[in-house]
């Protein structure tokens, strides 16, 4: 089969679309033909060795993919060759959670092998494309949102890089849940694009101080939670623009992973902050984002689709941050 493998970490240029052995399924697991897998920052920095979980190498990344389940083992009863399926990544272990495209090979290959416990079937109207998005970016977004954060109707909630695969899905997850979104990104045209997916404020946060611009449009109150993938380069002004009893939802470091702080507006204000990681997400959620995408509830944002063997541009596009939602590749 063909795939995209890198033998050793460095920039863009490392990956390989070289032919490799199809997978071998043990007796609890199912071979899938993969039709669509999305990139994630993670791979990004699997690929480029700033990750705190290096892979063993020679390496096939891609952590979201979706497909055809081409063969089953002899133990696997409930899933049958020809099923569409969309992958959860997270392998529920005693030691913790393995992930594909992680601790062992990902989706950006022809095939790919998982526990059968791993395969979602997913209904004829949820393509394949709309499929892949969803485990990474919608999960995170709901089990953040929701599930840590307790996002109710008619808060508001400020929901930072809305331009990004999962700043997206927090847009319309916020929204279809009855939320009031502020959004923030890097550009005035991915901020139009925003707008369109439900975000009723904007702020550029390369021309504004976001903190300033959230208390204009709350009238002074601030927000009662934050949805960040950014980290320590906005934790100031994050909590500037949280109201009382607000919270913080840690999702990503893309802005520096440490900061030195004062913990007294934390006590006296009564903030949470809270982290957030999409590998401790129970499995309801993802099945939840299907059916929301088959009910035309949620229509996952796609940029550019694009075939694997170019999977180096599209590795690129993310690390340019020039796409808006997700980039998705085709083997």
């Amino acid at each position: 089969m063909k795939a995209i493998r890198y033998h050793e970490v460095g920039e863009v240029d490392v990956l390989m679309f070289e032919d490799v052995p199809t997978p071998e399924i043990g007796d609890d697991e199912v071979l899938v033909r993969v039709r669509a897998a999305s990139l994630n920052h993670l791979d990004l920095r699997l690929r480029a060795g700033k990750s705190p979980r290096p892979v063993e190498l020679p390496h096939i990344g891609g952590v979201d993919a979706a497909g055809d389940v081409e063969e089953v083992g002899k133990n696997v009863t409930d899933i049958v060759p020809g099923t569409r399926v969309v992958i959860d990544p997270t392998v529920k272990t005693p030691k913790g959670p393995s992930v594909m495209g992680v601790n062992f090979h990902g989706g950006f290959a022809e095939y790919v092998r998982v526990p059968a416990s791993n395969v979602v079937p997913i209904p004829d109207d949820v393509s394949y494309d709309d499929a892949c998005t969803l485990p990474v970016c919608y999960v995170t977004a709901s089990y953040g949102l929701f599930d840590r954060g307790g996002l109710q109707k008619g808060e508001t909630v400020l929901v930072h890089a809305a331009g990004s695969g999962t700043g997206s899905a927090a847009v319309q997850m916020a929204r279809e849940r009855g939320a009031h979104v502020i959004a923030t990104a890097g550009s005035d045209e991915k901020l139009e694009k925003v707008k369109e997916i439900g975000a009723e404020a904007t702020i550029n946060y390369n021309t504004s101080d976001f903190a300033e611009e959230v208390k204009k449009i709350t009238d002074g109150k601030g927000v009662d939670l934050i949805f960040d993938q950014v980290g320590a380069s906005a934790w100031e002004n994050n909590l500037k623009s949280l109201k009382t009893k607000g919270r913080i939802l840690l999702v990503g470091v893309v802005g520096g992973g440490q900061t030195t702080f004062n913990f007294g507006p934390i006590i006296m204000r009564d903030l949470s902050v809270l982290g957030v990681t999409v590998f401790n997400a129970p499995r309801t959620n993802l099945i939840n984002a299907i059916n929301m995408v088959s009910l035309n509830r949620l229509k996952p944002v796609i940029d550019k689709k694009l075939p694997l063997s170019e999977a180096a541009e599209a590795q690129k596009m993310l690390e340019d941050r020039s796409q808006f939602g997700k980039v998705i590749l085709n083997p």
